[in-house]
């Protein structure tokens, strides 16, 4: 047993930025919807933050408009004061706006990568379901004994669980260790796992102990009892579709940045203990919006 499985989510919500046009740069009347100490507020402002604020279905656009405007209205009024403070000025605020930076970006190349991909068909997304039966058809729901704690943080300490057969075994060994740890009973569905690591999980022997990484940390885990629970056809088809996309945009961002990746990579330099744990040396072009 014992290998450490990397599950890469993609996950990340991502901020649609739009531009505007006119000579110089400059709005036209028409696009203003408010002005705030003479520092005017455009519809193309009011509608990224209706995204980023993920208005419910259903609810009043026009009313949702003015909510809105005025938190946009009552966030420059504080950031003028605080600016008038030279908050703006200090390496904390420098920090965080050079990361709100590079969020926004990578984001935008995700949204360019994503707009460049063709979009699945109905025979496609059939023939993916077939061909992953373990997230369809025979989706199953692991009920599982499971500890979570911190990663180790070497290699040779990684291999150090390899021996270890039980989680009592593992709950000893982190005790010894002071590495703090929970355990508690979960579960596992295998629609949310990649098709690759569902596979490994269903090959394993009985009570075999099995290792993945959650936000959490990392995760150790006995399949305790199993329950074949086949995915309705209506979210089936959703499933599909996202899986599909993401295993596109996977194989496009990989197409598009791997090389870059790398050949940049190789001019990193670490200061002594904070080079990149060895389960994420090598790791894939995906780009991520967190």
């Amino acid at each position: 047993m014992k290998k450490l499985y990397l599950v890469t989510a993609v996950a990340a919500a991502a901020l649609a930025v739009s531009g505007c046009g006119g000579k110089g740069g400059k709005l036209d009347k028409g696009q203003v919807v408010a002005s705030v100490d003479g520092e005017e507020i455009t519809v193309f402002e009011l509608n990224a933050e209706l995204q980023a604020s993920q208005v419910p279905p259903g609810t009043d656009r026009k009313l949702a408009e003015q909510l809105a405007l005025q938190r946009i209205i009552e966030r420059k009024i504080l950031a003028k004061v605080a600016r008038e403070q030279k908050l703006d000025k200090t390496p904390a605020f420098l920090i965080q706006e050079r990361r709100a930076d590079e969020l926004i970006l990578t984001a935008m190349l995700r949204d360019k990568i994503a707009g460049g991909i063709a979009q699945p068909t109905d025979a496609e997304i059939e023939k993916y379901q077939a061909a992953h039966p373990e997230r369809f058809a025979q989706r199953k729901i692991y009920a599982i004994d499971q500890v979570v704690f911190a990663p180790p943080s070497s290699a040779a300490k990684l291999k150090q669980f390899a021996p270890l057969k039980t989680l009592d075994q593992l709950t000893a060994k982190l005790s010894a260790d002071n590495v703090q740890f929970r355990r508690a009973p979960s579960q596992i569905d295998t629609a949310a796992l990649p098709p690759e690591i569902a596979a490994k999980i269903a090959s394993l022997p009985a009570q075999e102990m099995f290792i993945l990484p959650t936000q959490q940390g990392l995760t150790a885990n006995i399949i305790t009892s199993t329950t074949v629970l086949p995915v309705p056809a209506d979210q089936a088809r959703e499933i599909a579709l996202s899986g599909l996309r993401t295993e596109r945009f996977g194989k496009a961002a990989d197409a598009q940045l791997n090389d870059r990746l790398k050949k940049a990579r190789e001019t990193v330099k670490y200061q002594a203990g904070y080079s990149a744990p060895p389960q994420l040396r090598g790791s894939g072009a995906t780009p991520a919006g967190n």
